[in-house]
């Protein structure tokens, strides 16, 4: 495999993602525990409720945006095609201000015509700052991307920086103040920061779009060859992606959930959740996989290098995984009692169930990239009937069998998804990026750790921390004889690591084989 070659902006956009966003992820983290905290189980069912929708209208009128910013800016910012450039710019921006009107629409039609039971609270001020709060987080969204073709990851971390902390400030300024605080409340805080979060970022673009022309373009590169007129079938095979991952995706199972689960359940649902989700993306996956997207997309022609790299970012995706699944089987209850309320503790299993899932998700989402690049749209159709026919099982079990339907279902139809894509790819990297007989092996091992802990803690359970933090150590302990990264994804890593910190790739070349 020829890696001689560096690609360009690789190391700072890692060093950018980990510095920045991972900053971003622990100041969410606490947020997340200060809300769950400070609102009672019904207000926090109504925020949650209300962020679920955000997401799921996001994706529903995403058009597919998104990720055609991130496949098509860069190739034209580096050919220097910028008036290529210009006009799927402009047609982006036409595209997303008709979704959001539609979007607004549709929230209005909800409150007018939805009799009381669509919406958990249907007062002017909170549909008034919902809508806020979706048109913020849309236009955010979009610009990330855009940061992201032009390697300007530094400006959207410090903006989501910014954003999470001038929410956690004013959620704790009204708590000293001793005002009552609900879930509406948490909502017109959220409009407010995302709003000027988004316009700090789109003015930093606007201060900085001399110096983008002049970073991005490649000379040496040859060029893309990626006509415009190709950008509305691309998105429009994207979004069908993005539909078919919707329809189970995290913020619609929630909104089902609602339907089968009582209040407590489903704040207690809702937030182990919302804590998988802020932690998962705190794992190599999320957060790396988004900012080499681009890069991906302009040497999508070297696949023995693109596997390479995906495969060592899945691979410390699994290992994170493994490991946050042992400390939550073994400890969950008493972590739950410390970092939310009482009443949550017997729903601690939901930890390591909705952590599965997202790990299942991630697969997907390497052999969806895998499909993007080699523009192997027809997978993403096919895919449908399996999304609609969970959809509906769930809709139709919940109020019945409760969470057992909520996890199960999920797992069920990710696995058939999975299954399908990667039949798809069986030609391509997609089998090497996620290195089966590997990636088995750590899952193994953390399953053996697990069940002998298991056992031990029958013995001993007043112990439990203490079990956690040692069937950790065991674990990566086993790592040493499992091996799970190959030769040449190290090379690719010190790539990407920069030069001073070799004792990390002395170490992670230990478990090389």
């Amino acid at each position: 495999m020829n890696i001689a070659r560096p690609v360009p902006n690789f190391r700072r956009a890692l060093q950018i993602h980990y510095s920045f966003k991972l900053t971003n992820l622990v100041l969410g983290f606490a947020f997340q525990i200060l809300v769950v905290k400070t609102l009672r189980p019904n207000d926090y069912a109504t925020y949650a409720f209300f962020l679920a929708l955000l997401l799921t209208m996001e994706r529903v009128f995403s058009l597919g945006i998104d990720r055609t910013l991130l496949r098509y800016v860069p190739a034209y910012s580096a050919d220097g095609n910028f008036e290529s450039l210009r006009i799927l710019l402009r047609k982006a921006a036409i595209a997303r201000v008709a979704s959001i009107s539609v979007a607004v629409s549709l929230v209005y039609l909800m409150a007018v015509y939805g009799g009381g039971g669509v919406l958990p609270d249907e007062s002017p001020l909170a549909l008034y700052s919902f809508c806020i709060w979706y048109i913020g987080y849309a236009v955010m969204t979009d610009l990330e991307m855009l940061a992201q073709s032009w390697v300007l990851h530094a400006t959207t971390a410090i903006a989501g920086t910014l954003d999470v902390l001038a929410r956690s400030a004013s959620v704790l300024c009204l708590v000293g103040l001793e005002y009552k605080i609900s879930g509406v409340t948490i909502i017109v805080v959220s409009a407010m920061t995302t709003s000027l979060a988004s316009v700090f970022v789109l003015a930093r673009m606007v201060w900085l779009r001399s110096r983008i022309s002049r970073l991005v373009i490649e000379r040496d590169k040859k060029p893309s060859h990626l006509a415009v007129q190709g950008a509305p079938v691309f998105a429009l095979s994207v979004y069908a992606s993005n539909l078919g991952w919707l329809m189970t995706s995290p913020s619609v199972i929630r909104i089902l959930a609602k339907g089968g689960l009582d209040v407590v359940a489903f704040s207690a649902f809702s937030f182990a959740q919302a804590l998988c989700v802020s932690i998962q993306r705190s794992f190599p996956g999320p957060m790396v996989l988004p900012s080499l997207e681009p890069i991906f997309a302009r040497f999508a022609t070297s696949p023995n290098l693109m596997a390479a790299l995906v495969a060592i970012i899945f691979k410390f995706e699994l290992i994170c995984f493994a490991s946050f699944s042992i400390v939550t089987v073994l400890a969950g209850e008493q972590l739950i009692a410390i970092i939310s309320r009482p009443e949550y503790g017997q729903y601690y299993y939901l930890f390591p169930a909705i952590m599965f899932v997202l790990l299942l998700q991630t697969i997907y989402r390497v052999g969806e990239l895998v499909a993007s690049l080699q523009l192997t749209h027809v997978v993403f159709l096919v895919l449908w009937p399996v999304s609609i026919l969970g959809t509906a099982s769930l809709y139709f079990t919940v109020e019945k069998w409760g969470m057992v339907a909520i996890l199960l279902i999920p797992i069920l139809e990710s696995m058939v998804r999975i299954a399908i894509v990667m039949h798809y790819n069986r030609h391509s990297v997609g089998w090497r990026a996620i290195d089966p007989v590997r990636s088995l092996q750590v899952c193994l091992s953390a399953s053996v750790v697990i069940v002998i802990a298991l056992l031990v803690r029958r013995a001993f359970p007043e112990f439990q921390m203490a079990l956690a933090v040692s069937s950790l150590f065991v674990f990566f302990g086993s790592l040493l004889g499992a091996r799970p990264f190959r030769k040449e994804e190290l090379e690719c890593l010190a790539l990407a690591v920069p030069s001073s910190p070799r004792v990390l790739t002395r170490s992670i070349a230990r478990l090389a084989r």
